[in-house]
């Protein structure tokens, strides 16, 4: 299936998802995420603001701002060139409705180098299992990611997942796929269980930290 086809596909199904669905989804995503070890361990993250049709991340942002991590979010630089670039805030007074509509960083605000970010949370229309990750065409996270050493991950609905995912040389593969049922690592093709996250990180203060955003 081509590009075009299915990101249609997927966009029309998104309509479909109840907001019971996207609530207990946003949950699990989001707490499969926060007790992953690698965002535990890493100082800084690049993360994307999330929309209202997509895998919600200001618990993850506002984690992360707990736990003095430094948080970098894109500003688009050029539309027609497909460019952004990591501007580190601190609250969300920082952001503005920006291009498209989407809330970005002010003017003045530090630009962060991306060789300086550990870890990217990065967002998609759909992703499979293996990596790939299918975005809205213009190519922004593509261009930004490419060559960069961060941890990719992508956060995507469970319901909206493809069986595969069209690559071409320019996309760039996810390292982990988080979803509000599993965490999908491409290299083994399993799912990395919560359990497994927790026992590896050795410690749960984390847990103690979001366990009042969620009802578990």
């Amino acid at each position: 299936m081509e590009k075009k086809e299915l990101r249609k596909i997927i966009r029309e199904k998104n309509k479909t998802l109840t907001e019971d669905y996207r609530a207990r989804a946003n949950a699990g995503i989001a707490t499969r995420f926060l007790l992953y070890p690698v965002f535990q361990q890493v100082d800084s993250i690049f993360c994307y603001v999330s929309m209202a049709n997509e895998p919600d991340t200001r618990t993850i942002i506002e984690t992360a701002w707990q736990m003095g991590k430094t948080v970098t979010v894109p500003r688009c630089v050029s539309v027609e060139g497909g460019r952004m670039e990591a501007v580190q805030i601190s609250s969300w007074d920082d952001l503005q409705t920006g291009t498209m509509g989407i809330p970005e960083p002010k003017q003045g605000l530090p630009v962060i180098d991306g060789y300086k970010i550990a870890l990217a949370v990065v967002p998609c229309v759909t992703a499979d299992r293996w990596g790939g990750r299918l975005g809205h065409g213009a190519g922004f996270y593509d261009r930004w990611l490419k060559g960069q050493s961060m941890y990719k991950y992508c956060l995507c609905y469970e319901e909206l997942l493809s069986d595969r995912v069209p690559m071409d040389q320019y996309d760039i593969k996810m390292d982990r796929i988080f979803t509000e049922e599993k965490i999908y690592n491409p290299r083994a093709q399993s799912d990395d269980s919560i359990q497994e996250a927790m026992k590896e990180a050795g410690n749960i203060s984390i847990f103690s930290l979001i366990k009042g955003l969620f009802k578990f």
